[in-house]
């Protein structure tokens, strides 16, 4: 019980830190000022113990023997002499110390065996020269080296222990009674070294811990100073500001003129003059408890953002608020801007989709809910936009929009434009004959000739649907339907004629009906069903992030059916969460497959939202096939949000803590709001390849690619560009500073290797 601790305590007592190398620099530094000390005692004390047996003993002990160790010591003398101004680095600190734990032990031996030589050449007197000369230069040598714990406690075994048992081994009492003493003293030499190095050990590790805070402490505040986020603190009692770093005093010299102070004048002025109530600011920044806390203010047309947080001492005592500011007048633009695309279209500035349905719910709400759906539709224009181009289209689209403002001047009146060349009118009443009669001269304040502005002129008309409410309904979504539908039939009819909703004409839809049968087959049986893959690339690197999941559907009879066609379908019938979780399964299998370590990308339809299984759902699949969270990206649009926001937010939530990435797609399509951006940390946000396409030609396109890339960039996430075709868009979108784009021009969809036989089966078939 008592070996092993003995042994582990010789070990510790008898090794150098050689995982502390402050301590072995500090030992080092400390033995170049004492050791010179050590070898001048042992070199005067060899000399006069020589002198006392000069007459007694051999020259061979008297001279030489002692003159071999005064060159042995002067030697060692002035090399540590010369080194006591030196920085050593730890591996030449350690490696002095082993050498002057070993000659310590051999220098011990050396003067032991010549006093030991001498003690029998020597009358009494002489002889407790000797011990004298052995006990004292031990007690010398030890304290001396007494920041080298091995190389005194080594000194105290060879020399001490040595000693003792000489002396007692002569049986002269006096020479034995001093063995005693020297025992003693040797043993209390012991215990002071060990609590010296304790303490020195101790001491070091203070100073090192004092001078790494103070260079943290440095490194922090040239930091804090040269951080471009502006900081200033403020004195609790006074309010006056106390620092302010570089970048503070930089953003007031660019609203000085709307202060009382310039910037240079910063510290020392009053924290009263960013806000005129201040006598509020005091009550919130005198009590900790109200901190964090943000504010924005204007100055004249600038606009400020402040922040103030709690600054507190070690203790945990309040020392004041820390304050930074930014002026964010530009952002606050751009937000305003991307608040007005989130409600508007930007091109003919009518309400878009999602403001026109939220409109037209919040009228079929009220009881006296009589009205009007007219779903406008353009003949003609998609050969102007095709033959003339999409600036011309672009210029047309907006006249249309003028004229439908001119004809709905009424405010009860409600125009939106749903997308493309499809525009919406909602008429306060429900009175067929008077809706029917606008219709028709709507087509024809339509129909008139267009002048463009390079003076040619077009012509193009307009088909309408109608459907009334409560007549044909009182849900916005079947009311939309219906008119669609009448849309559909009046289009088929011929250009330039409006048709009322009747009940016969949704047997049309029976084809819808047969179509959804046949996928829901599809989906049972797993066949016909693939998953292709479009890459989405670095454009710093060039390097594949990762792939989008897009699934393809191969029908025996009609062949390959578009995903325009059964996504829909699937997404009204309810098949659209049954079709994602094989997207999401075929395509997480498949990903862990891939040679790269490319993330798979994978929609989510506002279907699978919102209902609180999404999470579940997604977690078994991810183990079921083996492939890492962190891989997986959910992208979903924003219409999916719109319905069950608090819900999908919630499932969004669970899939980021497992480590999914979310990504939100087709950004500035119409549905593009900041509540959902300020509500969920996406990851990635998509701007709709319409907008990518078009920015070549269209300054407010490459407008809302820069807002969305900046957004992202100040928000620290990753912005797509999609429908990336050509050189043109990639070098477009990489100077409105997107970070990654997806389009033909970098990979079109392709499937899994996997299922190449059975594609080449099928192309086959269709050859």
């Amino acid at each position: 019980m008592i070996i092993k601790p003995a042994i582990k305590w010789l070990r510790t007592g008898f090794s150098l830190p050689r995982d502390r190398p402050e301590l072995l620099q500090a030992q080092f530094t400390s033995l170049t000022r004492l050791i010179p000390l050590m070898y001048f005692i042992l070199i005067a004390n060899c000399w006069i113990l020589a002198a006392t047996f000069l007459r007694k003993a051999p020259a061979f002990l008297t001279i030489y023997l002692p003159s071999f160790l005064a060159v042995a010591c002067v030697v060692r003398l002035t090399m540590w002499w010369r080194s006591r101004h030196a920085e050593p680095a730890p591996e030449l600190a350690l490696r002095e110390l082993r050498r002057t734990n070993w000659l310590a032990a051999v220098l011990s031996l050396c003067f032991l065996a010549w006093g030991r030589a001498l003690l029998s050449y020597g009358d009494e007197y002489a002889q407790s020269h000797v011990a004298f000369f052995l006990a004292n230069s031990t007690l010398a040598t030890m304290l001396c080296l007494i920041h080298s714990r091995p190389a005194a406690l080594i000194v105290a075994c060879v020399s001490g222990g040595a000693c003792v048992i000489i002396f007692t081994a002569t049986g002269i009492p006096s020479l034995m009674a001093m063995a005693v003493n020297v025992m003693f003293v040797i043993a209390a030499a012991v215990i002071v070294v060990l609590m010296h190095n304790r303490d020195f050990a101790l001491m070091v590790a203070a100073q090192s811990d004092a001078r790494q805070q103070e260079r943290e402490q440095t490194r922090l505040l040239r930091m804090i100073d040269d951080m471009p986020l502006s900081v200033m603190t403020v004195d609790p009692e006074t309010w006056k500001i106390t620092y302010a770093n570089e970048t503070a005093k930089a953003v007031m010299a660019e609203i000085e003129h709307l202060l009382p102070v310039q910037g240079k004048g910063l510290v020392g002025s009053s924290i009263d003059m960013f806000d005129p109530d201040a006598e509020n600011q005091h009550r919130i920044l005198s009590d900790p408890a109200n901190l964090p806390h943000k504010s924005r203010i204007r100055l004249g047309g600038e606009v400020i953002d402040l922040q103030a947080a709690a600054v507190r001492s070690s203790e945990g005592d309040y020392l004041g608020p820390m304050v930074s500011l930014a002026v964010v007048t530009k952002e606050v633009e751009a937000d305003e801007r991307i608040v007005w695309l989130a409600h508007h279209d930007t091109l003919t500035g009518l309400p878009n989709r999602a403001t026109f349905h939220r409109q037209l719910e919040e009228r079929l709400a009220n009881p006296a809910n009589d009205m009007t759906l007219l779903f406008v539709d353009l003949d003609g224009f998609k050969l102007v936009n095709d033959s003339m181009g999409h600036r011309v289209g672009d210029v047309l689209l907006s006249q249309v929009a003028e004229r439908l403002r001119k004809e709905c001047s009424d405010p009860d009146v409600l125009v939106g434009r749903l997308g493309g060349d499809e525009f919406s009118v909602l008429l306060p009443y429900s009175d067929i004959q008077r809706a029917s009669a606008f219709a028709e001269k709507l087509i024809g304040a339509l129909s008139e000739p267009y002048r463009l502005d390079d003076e040619r002129q077009v012509q193009i008309g307009a088909s309408i649907g109608i459907a009334s409410a409560p007549i044909h309904g009182e849900d916005s979504k079947l009311l939309l339907s219906r008119a669609d539908i009448a849309l559909s039939v009046a289009k088929s009819s011929g250009k330039g004629v409006l048709k009322l909703f009747e009940l016969e004409m949704e047997v049309d839809v029976h084809e819808r009906v047969l179509l959804e049968g046949q996928l829901r087959e599809a989906l049972r049986e797993k066949e016909g069903l693939f998953v292709f893959y479009q890459p989405i690339v670095d454009i710093a690197t060039g390097e594949i992030t990762a792939r989008e999941a897009l699934v393809r559907w191969y029908h025996p009879l009609r062949g390959w059916v578009p995903p325009s066609e059964f996504i829909p379908i699937a997404e009204q019938c309810g098949l659209i969460r049954e079709l994602g979780l094989f997207v999401l399964r075929r395509a997480c299998n498949d990903a862990v497959g891939w040679k790269d370590s490319a993330r798979i990308a994978v929609n989510v339809s506002p279907g699978q939202l919102g209902r609180g299984t999404l999470a579940a759902t997604v977690l078994a699949i991810l183990v079921e096939t083996g492939l890492s969270p962190n891989r997986l990206e959910v992208e979903i649009t924003e219409t999916a949000l719109l319905n069950e926001e608090i819900d999908g937010i919630h499932d969004l939530r669970q899939l980021h803590d497992m480590g999914v990435r979310v990504a939100l797609d087709d950004f500035g399509t119409g549905y593009s709001s900041l509540a959902h951006l300020r509500m969920f940390p996406f990851d990635k946000i998509k701007i709709d390849g319409s907008f990518v396409r078009d920015a070549v030609t269209r300054p407010d396109c490459a407008a809302v690619v820069r807002v969305v890339a900046d957004l992202g960039r100040r928000l620290g996430v990753t912005t797509v560009a999609e429908g990336v075709e050509s050189r043109t868009h990639l070098k477009l979108v990489r100077e409105e500073g997107c970070t990654e784009v997806q389009g033909h021009l970098f990979g079109a969809p392709m499937p899994n290797e996997a299922d190449f036989p059975v594609l080449r089966q099928l192309a086959a078939l269709e050859g």
